[in-house]
């Protein structure tokens, strides 16, 4: 019976590699997405990011990649210098319209928000990534190839300014890439030995106990 209670108790402190999901996209709810399109529409645009303005037929004043620059202005054809930092996406696509109207019909404008966000640790492509901040961390990590086998997804973090941020709760939908800031830094932690080895180390156990049962008898 003892030997029976501590192979249980390996058991429960880590799952084998072959067992452990390496998709998280199951984790997040099926709403996320539709919770962070609202939150982005209302999110402040800050220095570091990047944005994309989008005229409807019009990609002469169309621009894919602007940089907010370290004053929080951007360079918009035919607008010029432009503030956008501290303002929402929502604040600004109407700043556009409205300054777009001096020169077309019933401008039709759209404003997208990207982050530099750096993904480390354990995922297959680390590195840099301008996100979109409608993106879930689902999405996130699914851009730098998604979590390893080695990869503990219930151990990630933000790395802000020096200091680390837990995300916890973020297989219930949260955080989004609105939360993120330029600059962030995402860092999936690795699995314990134990918990990559757990069959090896119950193997290993159970042959040990053996051997002692076997000598003990003797």
């Amino acid at each position: 019976m003892p030997l029976l209670v501590f192979l249980v108790a390996l058991l429960a402190i880590g799952r084998p590699v072959g067992a452990q999901p390496t998709d998280t996209s199951h984790a997040v709810g099926v709403d996320s997405a539709a919770i962070a399109a609202r939150r982005a529409a209302s999110v402040d645009i800050a220095v570091g990011d990047r944005i994309a303005v989008k005229i409807w037929r019009e990609p002469g004043l169309s621009d894919s990649a602007i940089v907010v620059d370290e004053r929080g202005d951007v360079v918009l054809a035919r607008v010029g210098t432009m503030r956008v930092a501290g303002h929402s996406i929502s604040d600004v696509q109407d700043s556009l319209r409205l300054r777009f109207s001096e020169y077309l019909r019933n401008p039709s404008v759209s404003v997208t928000v990207y982050r530099r966000v750096g993904v480390q640790g354990e995922v297959r492509k680390p590195g840099l990534y301008y996100v979109d901040v409608t993106m879930t961390l689902r999405e996130v990590l699914a851009l730098a190839g998604g979590v390893t086998e080695n990869g503990n997804a219930s151990n990630i973090a933000i790395v802000r300014d020096g200091h680390t941020v837990p995300l916890g709760a973020w297989r219930r939908g949260g955080p989004m890439s609105a939360d993120l800031r330029s600059g962030d830094q995402v860092v999936v932690a690795s699995r314990s030995w134990l918990s990559r080895n757990a069959l090896a180390a119950v193997s290993t156990a159970g042959l040990v106990i053996s051997v002692l049962l076997s000598v003990l008898k003797k």
